[in-house]
């Protein structure tokens, strides 16, 4: 048997600045399989396959490894199927392009079944395409923690007043502190939130990785969280003043990226914000003893009825590549890259939060702060599927005017119904 060996690490896929380098030198040779995974990735995913060589001698393939960021997969994958890895991760709301691009291989009816034993049912759900009424998996779930939720300062918001936004402006208010979400330049991810508490959906009929039509219920009754009907204001305006109502409240309100979260932490003029798992380590670093997380807060609604903020949440998986040259081996090593075994070191290593349920309930997972605030935030979010680019213009349009101030109470019936035709398809 020829001895495995794992290859050095090759510039195919390597993000630079947007840019795909050398993704030509990727052509596969007959003894040798590929596999992507972002740099900060690289020492582990390497450590994981050497692992599994170890314990499968028979597998008699090398292993090369390339860049490729779980964000940047259809990007790369769509400029050149075939040069492709044959395995690399993505998140799933490019699912439906990766399909149509002819990037994705199906998962076999068993790799199915030990997926949906082993993981958050949704993750697995992440890599469905329904085709001619058969539901098809194109993905091995490796992480579930792609979302938002609230971090807060336990010496200037307390437990109690975190469960409401309208506690948490309070709080910060009377310690003149900020409290901080991302509205005024990449609004299009988080203002749905608004939205999506008061019963609003947005709905995709697909025909296999082919979308037929996109459309929201903005302009329907809104559902409070006691799932009571209102009689008077729809979804859109419900949703709508929340945005402008706290936009407006510009003494404790800022709309800023991260580098303004780590700015307002170190100068410790933060009480609060909208972030996700990928700034943890910042907040317990500047928070210390005083470091908390929670799912988003409920707003009270101009009917003076409470609303529960949605979020969208993600998921990660490993796909195979259908022009790889070794698929059985392909999928095989796949399913190692996201079983239980490679999602505890994942986490262990990176603290990447794990879809394994087992993975989940460990005294490690169960003690991160900003893990469990994500996994709480579950019952009350929305699976990003697939979204076409005018839902991101859309809402981005929306969320900046009202930053900017060119949308307001006056002129709002007008600029949702901007909105909805904006997302009508």
């Amino acid at each position: 048997m020829k001895k495995k060996r794992i290859l050095s690490l090759l510039a195919c896929g390597v993000m630079a600045a947007g840019a795909t380098i050398g993704l030509a030198a990727c052509k596969k040779d007959d003894n040798t399989i590929t596999v992507w995974a972002p740099q900060n990735q690289q020492t582990l995913v390497k450590s994981l396959v050497d692992d599994f060589l170890k314990e499968n001698p028979d597998f008699g393939l090398n292993v090369n490894f390339g860049v490729c960021g779980e964000d940047q997969a259809f990007a790369t994958v769509s400029k050149d199927v075939q040069a492709s890895a044959d395995i690399y991760g993505f998140a799933n709301d490019q699912l439906m392009n990766l399909r149509k691009a002819g990037g994705l291989s199906p998962l076999s009816d068993k790799a199915v079944d030990v997926i949906k034993q082993n993981n958050d049912l949704k993750s697995v759900d992440a890599g469905k395409i329904t085709e001619g009424g058969v539901d098809k998996y194109y993905g091995y779930p490796y992480a579930a923690d792609n979302g938002f939720f609230m971090y807060y300062d336990k010496s200037v918001v307390t437990d109690e007043s975190a469960a409401t936004l309208e506690g948490v402006l309070n709080s910060c208010a009377k310690q003149h502190k900020y409290f901080v979400m991302q509205l005024a330049a990449e609004g299009g991810w988080y203002v749905g939130s608004f939205f999506y508490a008061a019963g609003g959906e947005y709905k995709i009929k697909w025909n296999g990785s082919t979308l037929e039509s996109a459309g929201v219920n903005f302009d329907e009754m809104a559902v409070d969280v006691n799932g009571d009907v209102s009689t008077e204001y729809t979804i859109g305006q419900i949703g709508g003043n929340a945005v402008i109502d706290l936009v407006n409240d510009t003494q404790v309100f800022k709309s800023g990226d991260d580098s303004v979260i780590q700015q307002l932490l170190t100068s410790k003029q933060l009480g609060a914000a909208i972030s996700g798992t990928w700034n943890a380590a910042l907040f317990q670093e500047k928070l210390g003893s005083n470091y908390a997380a929670t799912k988003l807060p409920t707003y009270k609604g101009i009917d003076g009825r409470n609303y529960q903020m949605k979020p969208f949440i993600g998921y990660k998986l490993y796909a195979v590549n259908p022009y790889s040259n070794h698929a059985a081996e392909s999928h095989r090593l796949a399913a190692y890259l996201a079983s239980e075994t490679a999602q505890t070191k994942r986490f262990e290593a990176l603290g990447i939060g794990p879809s394994n349920l087992n993975v989940q309930n460990t005294e490690a997972v169960k003690s991160n702060v900003a893990l469990q605030a994500l996994f709480s935030q579950r019952d009350f979010a929305v699976v990003q599927e697939s979204l076409p680019d005018s839902y991101w213009s859309t809402f981005k349009a929306f969320a900046a005017d009202v930053c900017n101030g060119a949308i307001n109470k006056g002129n709002l019936s007008d600029s949702l119904q901007a909105v909805v035709d904006g997302l009508n398809i």
